[in-house]
């Protein structure tokens, strides 16, 4: 509720705390509200506040009996009528000169030089720690800086005691970790017994103030209430207006706050530096709520009864209830709600559900079942995709590779289809058409045997799911073990039994081969070293095999009701480099990266991808 006179009865003041007092109490030296809100530089310096000849003026604006200086009571409530020169029994002349070590106060007292500016009020009208004084002054290394510009021993700061002669060394906000304490005594300064470290005064070139900015869009912004209070003695102080087009000398400091239904994009605190510019001014955004409505999952939401959508961001009370899309079910790990509300501060509560791609799954209609292989439905691989390269926009673009769908913007193939052995570093994404590419960082290519086969493909626009197009799922347990007798399926576009690419889509089913029985075959090829940790055998060698072409694609193993990723096709036993061309031999079992070696490195890319984090690459 806003203080002043609009919520009370007539001739009343309302106090910030809402009570109500008479008008006449407001600004008459004493505290009626219980908040003191009524003794404030803040109402007491208003234009309407007036005092008569008779009268005393308090240094906040109050107005006291003028013959009530000076008799050792205090009728202003921050004792100004008990701190006048005439009061402690020493008069200043005001034609005095100081010395040249000295500084002269307002009221002609006469201190050290040193003791300007030091947090300790040395002038007995305290004219020696103010703004006006203090507030160009540049402090040094390990000394904080008060808030009207003094300068204090670092380690004083949030101590228990004022050192700033405005008491902001000891600022809660400051000191937030530190439970702040209430003074009973009203005086403004506390005496300490603190060595005085005089502040560094440069030589340098004369500041130039900054005009008050206007007030920002949704939002305003008001003078720190430690340069509208200089004489505040420990009473409440509030922050305060400013004409536009006033010049503010440097140091000058702006606290800036948004509306409701607004947040701050920046810091709130703005001061004015030696060159006559602002430090960045902050702006206020309104507050609203991402968008539920994505790839995955429906959302039907309302805000004031009527129909607003969901796909972009919504405003502060929008309701939604969400479900999930055809070929996604809802995450079942996660403890969230269906039905969801877009509270005050800009985020869903409780938090809402997550749908997750239905993994693994075939379209009823299949039928179970390269070289020699089959050609399968459409929808018996809707994991499968191909991978093309083209040199420029221009160029004709060439099949390359096979590879596997493991998200909606994910796919995994062999890192050899997008390394330049040449180079000895991945290839340009753009020739394929993809935003970023990752391999893990150990694989070296043809020099390294082939270890660490494996690579990940980030595409630009997502994939949206059906019942034709599914990702693999990913045995993230390690619960299928590969033995004999084990089955898998692989598909691709690679090499027939005509010597040639096939333009559809070819399958063929593979049985695991054991370590012992591969690590005998590949003494005939003398290619025993591509059987490297991460890599286990399976086909035939009869002629029946994956080949040139099929390099990249999934080796999928049925389980549990669903098709697991096990392995992806890397090199052929009887692989031979001529001419630098690596040459298929289709009667030789082939090597497959084992995917379960690479499932942390695999884990931890999805996690970066989905919060937005950066993903390391070699």
């Amino acid at each position: 509720i806003e203080h002043g006179y609009a919520q009370c009865s007539i001739e009343k003041f309302q106090c910030k705390n809402g009570q109500c007092i008479a008008s006449e109490l407001l600004c008459d030296g004493r505290a009626d509200c219980r908040d003191m809100s009524d003794e404030t530089f803040t109402e007491c310096s208003k234009p309407e506040i007036t005092c008569p000849d008779y009268a005393f003026r308090c240094s906040y604006g109050a107005c006291v009996d003028g013959d009530a200086t000076c008799n050792g009571i205090k009728d202003c409530i921050d004792n100004s009528d008990e701190t006048l020169s005439r009061c402690t029994g020493t008069l200043y002349n005001a034609t005095t000169l100081c010395a040249k070590n000295q500084f002269k106060c307002n009221n002609g007292q006469c201190i050290a030089e040193s003791g300007l500016c030091d947090g300790i009020a040395d002038c007995t009208d305290y004219s020696d720690e103010t703004f006006n004084q203090c507030g160009s002054l540049i402090c040094p290394q390990l000394f904080f800086r008060c808030h009207y510009g003094a300068c204090i021993d670092g380690d004083l700061k949030c101590n228990g005691v004022k050192n700033c002669a405005d008491g902001s060394d000891e600022d809660p906000k400051l000191c937030r970790d530190i439970a702040s304490t209430s003074d009973t005594d009203t005086s403004f300064f506390t005496t300490t017994t603190t060595t005085r470290t005089p502040p560094i005064i440069t030589t340098i070139s004369a500041p130039t103030s900054c005009v008050v900015p206007q007030q920002p869009k949704n939002g305003y912004w008001k003078l720190h209430k430690s340069l509208c209070c200089t004489e505040q003695y420990g009473q409440p102080c509030e922050h305060c207006d400013v004409l536009q087009g006033i010049q503010l000398p440097p140091g000058a400091y702006l606290v800036y706050k948004c509306n409701p239904g607004y947040r701050l994009s920046g810091s709130s605190d703005v001061f004015c530096s030696r060159s006559g510019k602002w430090s960045r001014i902050p702006v206020c955004t309104e507050i609203r709520c991402e968008g539920l409505e994505s790839v995955s999952t429906l959302a039907e939401c309302t805000y004031e009864n009527g129909y607003i959508s969901c796909i972009n961001s919504v405003p502060p009370q929008t309701r939604a209830i969400l479900s999930c899309r055809p070929s996604y079910n809802r995450d079942t790990t996660l403890f969230s709600r269906s039905e969801v509300t877009c509270n005050k501060n800009g985020t869903w509560e409780p938090v809402p559900m997550q749908c997750i791609p239905v993994c693994g799954v075939q379209r009823p209609d299949t039928t179970p079942l390269i070289v020699h292989g089959t050609q399968p439905k459409i929808s018996e691989f809707p994991w499968h995709a191909t991978l093309y390269r083209a040199n420029n926009a221009t160029a004709p673009k060439e099949f390359i590779c096979g590879a596997t769908i493991i998200h909606e913007s994910l796919l995994v193939t062999a890192a050899h289809c997008v390394y330049d052995d040449n180079t000895k570093q991945l290839s340009d994404p753009s020739l394929y058409y993809v935003k970023n590419m990752y391999m893990v960082c150990t694989y070296f290519g043809f020099e390294g045997n082939y270890a660490g086969d494996i690579a990940i493909l980030e595409i630009t626009e997502p994939f949206t799911f059906s019942s034709v197009l599914v990702p693999i799922c990913l045995d993230i347990n390690n619960r299928i073990i590969l033995d004999s007798g084990s089955y898998g399926k692989v598909a691709g576009f690679g090499r027939t039994a005509l010597g040639s690419s096939s333009y559809i889509l070819q399958s063929i089913t593979v049985p695991y081969v054991p370590f012992n029985q591969c690590k005998s075959s590949s003494t005939v090829y003398e290619t025993e070293k591509y059987i490297t940790d991460d890599k286990f055998c399976a086909g035939y060698t009869n002629g029946s095999s994956v080949c040139d072409g099929d390099s990249g694609g999934g080796l999928v193993f049925y389980k549990y009701g669903l098709w697991y990723l096990k392995g992806i096709v890397s090199v052929s036993l009887g692989t031979k480099n001529v001419g630098g061309v690596r040459i298929c031999d289709s009667y030789s079992y082939s090597l497959y990266t084992r995917v379960s070696n690479h499932l942390s490195w695999i884990q931890d890319i999805i996690f970066k991808f989905k919060a937005q984090k950066p993903i390391s690459s070699c």
